[in-house]
C-alpha cells in the first residue's frame, strides 16, 4: 500500500517508525526516516501529475 500526499513528505512519528520496522524490512519501506530513497517527484508516487490532470484539462479546455 502506498499512500502519499500530492509530493508532500511523509511525517513518521517514532511509533510508526518502529511498527513499519516490526511489520516489514526497513528495505520496503520509502521514507525519508528508512534506507530506500525515492525521488519525491517521482512518477510512480504520483501519477495524477503526469497523466490526469493534463487529461482532464484537455477534455475541458
Amino acid at each position: 500500500m502506498i499512500f502519499m500526499r500530492d509530493g508532500t513528505p511523509p511525517h513518521v512519528a517514532v511509533q510508526v517508525q518502529q511498527i513499519l520496522r516490526q511489520k516489514f524490512t526497513t528495505e520496503r519501506v520509502i521514507s525519508r526516516y528508512f534506507r530506500t530513497a525515492w525521488p519525491p517527484r517521482s512518477p510512480d508516487l504520483t501519477p495524477c501529475d503526469f497523466w490526469l490532470w493534463g487529461y482532464l484539462k484537455s477534455k475541458v479546455l
